[in-house]
């Protein structure tokens, strides 16, 4: 469970490419990629001391093993999850985000920024794989949803799981921050001079986090092998929060070493 990179990935373009769109002329890429990454860095920290970030980390943990009992909504609501009998895709993605708002309001610190990126994160991870991996030949029924879910109790599809959110909270963390200086960079004169190459960008810096996080496959695999499968025992919100620490730690490293990158494919 190291720092194993996978070789030279072909990176579509470095995060010092992507924020070179935004310079002035008197930031370097340089100082611009390190800030960046160190304020990725330090929301991942903070974050994993936000109860409703741990609880939205838990969920997509313990969601696919409640998926593996015939009475799922039953496993559901015992994780907390508010929903009905023979449970829509709608109805778990609801429960999902009612059970994140609810350890929101209950928590000292209330709804913060970090709560609010981790719970979009675990909405569109979760929601975006169900959507995949649904039977498309035919109306899916109650029974394929369980079914779909179950199969993200494996470790291999965890880890597609796992990384799916990081990207996704990685990614919203980056447009948080360059959000405040893009529009001082909108318009005929300047980097970006259309709706076009907004989108442009926004799809590169979604190519860099999704490069940038897919080290949590291998990691999130081989966690949930050791601490689920092999120990044989329900994975608890402090262990969550200890494969988040060092989620994250994988992650700056990796941010780190692209943010000094200049090799683009």
């Amino acid at each position: 469970m190291g720092h194993q990179r996978l070789g030279t990935l072909p990176a579509s373009r470095n995060l010092p490419e992507i924020v070179r769109l935004l310079l002035s002329g008197e930031t370097s890429s340089d100082t611009l990629a390190e800030a960046i990454t160190k304020a990725c860095d330090e929301t991942l920290q903070r974050a994993l001391k936000d109860p409703a970030f741990v609880e939205a980390l838990w969920l997509l943990v313990r969601i696919p093993q409640a998926a593996r009992f015939d009475n799922f909504q039953d496993a559901l609501r015992a994780i907390g999850m508010r929903v009905p009998e023979t449970p829509s895709e709608i109805d778990i993605v609801i429960g999902y985000d009612a059970a994140i708002e609810f350890a929101q309001r209950t928590c000292s610190g209330g709804i913060t920024d970090l709560s609010e990126i981790g719970r979009q994160a675990g909405i569109a991870a979760l929601d975006s794989l169900i959507q995949e991996r649904l039977p498309t030949l035919w109306t899916p029924t109650g029974e394929d949803l369980r079914t779909t879910l179950a199969t993200f109790s494996g470790p291999d599809r965890f880890g597609e799981l796992a990384q799916r959110f990081f990207t996704g909270f990685v990614e919203r963390t980056i447009q948080y921050f360059l959000d405040r200086a893009i529009h001082r960079h909108v318009g005929p004169r300047g980097l970006a001079q259309s709706v076009g190459d907004l989108a442009q960008f926004d799809a590169a810096v979604q190519r860099h986090c999704a490069e940038a996080t897919i080290i949590m496959r291998a990691f999130a695999k081989d966690w949930l092998a050791k601490n689920a499968i092999h120990a044989g025992r329900e994975i608890t919100r402090r262990d969550v929060a200890g494969f988040g620490a060092y989620a994250a730690e994988k992650i700056a490293k990796e941010l780190a070493i692209r943010s000094k990158s200049r090799e683009t494919v």
